[in-house]
């Protein structure tokens, strides 16, 4: 197995049955001004709930051509980007298609838009870089839902991110509504590491674990505790919205019951300064195009 020379602030999937671990870390890194790229209030928000949704980021006409550019990944994936391909549990259906942030084009550069960029830059206070990407679908009347998990006690465990300072970015392409298996959180659960009990498999089970989750499951006590905290909020939100969330956040969603397909782009920005280490709870780094290694800060794009 590789040992991380770092010394593991957030142990978990070692054999115990679990702790709850205080985080260490801030949530947002920067002081708003007036010239800040949020309100207070939502700066305020973020800080106190873990995310944030952000309205009208993309215009109807933006959606058209993030839609059209996805329409086109699903396609030719299978022959481009095979491995990075992932199903339903039926084997047919498109549920995720990771790294999309390096494939030309489009889906590439919204990473780069500056309406997300300047965001996340300033609530990390750092430059950042794309830890992972992947446009996700729930078809109509199956697309599954997935447990209440934290994203970072993966990457903590599995690929090695030494400390809570990452954001996910959300890209709405269609409508958010409570049928379709939209995202649920538990406000203020992004203050509390969940370590949980088992261990991780082998590498190549991160196929597996993207159709049902096996490990990194937050023992149901604990789940009670931070739902007894915080609650649970679920977002319904308009397409071309973007959900800002902290990657410490539990969250969920449930099945997609209704007639319309869920779609949207999902980028993960990591800060440059908290660039992964060896795994903490794995015998061996996950691939590439789910835990970038290639720390190459973002610039700003303004649309063509």
């Amino acid at each position: 197995m590789i040992v991380s020379a770092v010394r593991d602030p957030y142990p978990t999937r070692d054999k115990s049955e679990g702790a709850l671990i205080r985080r260490a870390e801030p949530v947002v890194y920067s002081e708003w001004s007036e010239h800040s790229p949020l309100t207070q209030a939502q700066v305020a928000q973020f800080e106190r709930d873990g995310y944030l949704v952000l309205t009208d980021i993309f215009s109807a006409h933006e959606l058209d051509e993030l839609r059209a550019a996805a329409e086109r990944a699903s396609k030719n994936c299978a022959e481009t980007h095979p491995g990075q391909l992932i199903k339903e549990a039926d084997g047919k259906q498109l549920r995720t298609l990771f790294g999309v942030h390096g494939m030309e084009g489009l889906l590439k550069e919204t990473a780069c838009n500056p309406r997300m960029l300047e965001v996340i830059q300033f609530l990390l206070n750092d430059s950042v870089y794309i830890h992972q990407s992947r446009l996700n679908f729930k078809s109509p009347q199956y697309g599954s839902g997935f447990e209440w998990h934290s994203d970072f006690e993966t990457w903590h465990a599995e690929d090695g991110m030494p400390g809570m300072r990452a954001i996910s970015a959300t890209v709405l392409l269609t409508d958010e509504v409570s049928a379709d298996g939209s995202l649920k959180f538990m406000p203020k659960s992004h203050r509390t590491f969940v370590a949980c009990p088992g261990e991780t498999p082998d590498t190549k089970g991160y196929r597996e674990a993207f159709k049902k989750q096996a490990v990194g499951k937050p023992p149901a006590l604990f789940l009670d505790l931070l739902e007894e905290s915080g609650g649970v909020e679920e977002v319904v939100a308009p397409a071309g919205s973007v959900l800002l969330f902290d990657c410490n956040v539990m969250h969920g969603a449930g099945q997609n019951t209704s007639e319309h397909l869920r779609a949207n782009l999902f980028y993960v920005y990591n800060a440059v300064s908290n660039a992964l280490n060896a795994p903490y709870a794995a015998d061996a780094p996950r691939p590439e195009f789910l835990a970038a290694r290639d720390v190459k800060p973002l610039t700003a794009q303004v649309p063509a």
